[in-house]
């Protein structure tokens, strides 16, 4: 079973998922205001890339900005390809 696992901390956020008990894949972002975060790293590890993870991961950020009226900047190459390219993110770009 795939969970995502979210922490925070004053100045960043991890989100990271877990396949049954195997890490496979992050999201990291750093908070520059209290409404804006940045994110700056989505990963996959070896062996898990092409199923859906890092999107997964997207979507995750995307409904904890959207719960905590927050905006994102997508540094990440993936995270921005994801939300410049699907209209029902639009609403979370800063």
């Amino acid at each position: 079973m795939l969970t995502i696992k979210h922490t925070e901390t004053t100045n960043n956020g991890l989100f990271e998922v877990w396949l049954d008990d195997v890490h496979v894949g992050e999201l990291t972002y750093q908070r520059t205001t209290p409404e804006r975060m940045i994110i700056d790293h989505t990963r996959v590890f070896e062996g898990f890339e092409g199923q859906g993870i890092a999107r997964q991961l997207v979507m995750a950020a995307v409904d904890f900005a959207r719960q905590n009226a927050r905006t994102i900047i997508p540094v990440c190459s993936y995270a921005r390809k994801v939300l410049t390219r699907t209209d029902e993110y639009k609403d979370v770009l800063a």
